[in-house]
């Protein structure tokens, strides 16, 4: 009995390490197209203004201290003239063709790995902790990043384009390692490894608190959530917990009270706080709707069958499912928040993305939490590994029609996978990069007034230069590169 109980546990074990290997290797090849389109992008829009001092350093010989120099001077001028978020200046200041412009295509590559490694650390460190089986932590998380990379929004402003996927995707991504972090912390018993937690936790929190809003504002409210839930079970952890707080809020303060906010808001136009939070729940939950198709209901089944087995013997507690829901919903929608009282809409591209991130991560908690409180009420009698193998195959057949029928219904060319791969085939990229070059030498050689990039992928930008001289993407571009003025070429 005991070697045919050990045999099928085998054959379990084995059937669960081929899956892995397949969505692993999967997400692999699948973003070869992404990071070979890379190497044909270029800085555009903001790249050039909040990169020209570390440019201009780097130009004239300046070592490790006059690059830094370069940074904080950024940093300090935009908060007094534009806005405080001193986290993402100092990065945006380090943009990678400010150092050589062969290598912007870092962009995508620092893109990709700080999303798919937050991801897959988060995931893992929930599961860890909760004594889940990690192998199956892993398949959610590769899960997530198949659907989050390839049905992402906007794969220009996420991938492709410094400034914008560095104050999202970048920020997102540190959220994420904040807080696996900080539960690494709340959990350990080894005193050495909660100092080194600690000291973590309070560098990234210093960090969100100088980032985008929505991700400070929502790193801000869960982590209020956590410290009450710590006070509550582990009273010796909440001087850390109140640490890492105060240095959250300390950031976003100073981020907030900076002198260039009220220069920026004064071109704005956004909605009271009380209609910004209202408005910010009825877009989350249109947000939600939208983007729930038939291949994120396929990757949610499989999360189910894995929340079905993982949750079948845990000592956690799943009580109120529909008022977790709610209040889940509430948090997720707290991100939407900012800009929408601060500009009156849910942001640009690149900032829906990190909503679209947030989404996967909100949907299989509660579905974590449903199969859990299933689990234990015996309301439905969830018995996934006993399952007889006709059934097995024909869930996974329908499990990958559905999958199928989601790139299809969504556009097949609109997957970030195909449309880059197409574009690379069609010679797109290429051709955009040696447009982008020619208009540059151009202007290094003197001659500023140049016409446009004609030939621009979707998932890039053009120079976006206008006639006026003084428009302000025309007045960085002609700092950066030391010229008086750039202007665009008309056609004869």
């Amino acid at each position: 009995m005991e070697t045919i109980v050990h045999n099928k546990n085998c054959t379990q074990q084995k059937i669960l390490n081929t899956f892995i290997v397949i969505l692993a290797v999967g997400l692999l090849i699948s973003i070869i197209p992404i990071v070979v389109s890379s190497f044909y992008s270029h800085p555009v829009a903001d790249d050039f203004g909040f990169s020209e001092k570390v440019y201009r350093a780097v130009k004239d010989g300046g070592g490790f201290y006059d690059i830094l120099s370069a940074s904080f001077k950024q940093v300090k001028k935009t908060y007094f003239e534009w806005q405080g978020t001193y986290a993402a200046v100092f990065i945006f200041s380090l943009q990678p063709a400010a150092f050589s412009e062969k290598l912007y295509f870092l962009t995508s590559v620092v893109m990709l790995t700080s999303l798919m490694v937050s991801t897959v650390f988060f995931v893992d460190t929930i599961f860890g902790t909760l004594g889940f089986n990690k192998k199956y932590g892993l398949i959610v998380s590769l899960i997530i990043l198949l659907l989050s990379i390839h049905f992402v929004v906007d794969k220009n402003q996420a991938f492709f384009w410094w400034n914008g996927c560095a104050y999202y995707t970048l920020f997102y991504s540190f959220s994420l390692i904040f807080f696996s972090f900080l539960i690494k912390l709340a959990f350990t018993d080894n005193s050495s490894l909660r100092v080194i937690y600690f000291i973590i936790s309070l560098l990234f929190s210093a960090i969100i608190g100088g980032g985008n809003y929505s991700t400070a504002l929502l790193t801000a409210v869960i982590l209020s959530i956590a410290t009450v839930a710590v006070f509550k079970t582990k009273k010796k952890i909440v001087p850390y917990f109140l640490s890492v707080s105060a240095v959250l809020m300390a950031g976003f303060i100073i981020s907030m009270i900076a002198p260039g906010n009220s220069v920026r808001a004064a071109l704005l136009t956004g909605n009271s706080a009380v209609k910004a939070i209202l408005r910010s729940v009825l877009h989350a939950f249109k947000f939600i709707a939208q983007w729930t198709g038939l291949a994120q209901i396929a990757g949610f089944i499989i999360i189910a069958i894995i929340a079905a087995i993982s949750t079948k013997s845990t000592k956690c507690r799943f009580k109120y499912p529909v008022l977790v829901l709610i209040f889940s919903f509430l948090v997720f929608a707290t991100q939407l928040t900012p800009p929408l009282y601060a500009i009156g809409n849910v942001g640009a591209g690149r900032q829906v993305n990190i909503y679209y991130y947030a989404y996967y991560l909100l949907i299989s908690f509660n579905i974590f939490y449903f199969c859990g409180w299933l689990n234990q009420k015996e309301i439905v009698k969830i018995e996934i590994q006993s399952m007889k193998k006709s059934y097995a195959l024909c869930s996974c057949l329908m499990i990958v029609a559905l999958l199928f029928g989601g790139c299809f219904s969504h556009g097949i060319h609109d997957l970030t996978f195909v449309d880059t791969l197409l574009a690379l085939k069609n010679g797109t990229p290429q051709a955009y990069s040696d447009e982008y070059v020619e208009r540059i030498t151009e202007i290094k050689n003197g001659n500023t007034e140049i016409s446009d990039v004609e030939t621009v992928p979707d998932f890039f930008q053009s120079l976006n230069i206008e006639e006026d001289s003084t428009f302000w993407i025309n007045r960085q571009i002609a700092r950066y590169y030391d010229v008086e003025k750039i202007t665009l070429k008309t056609q004869q």
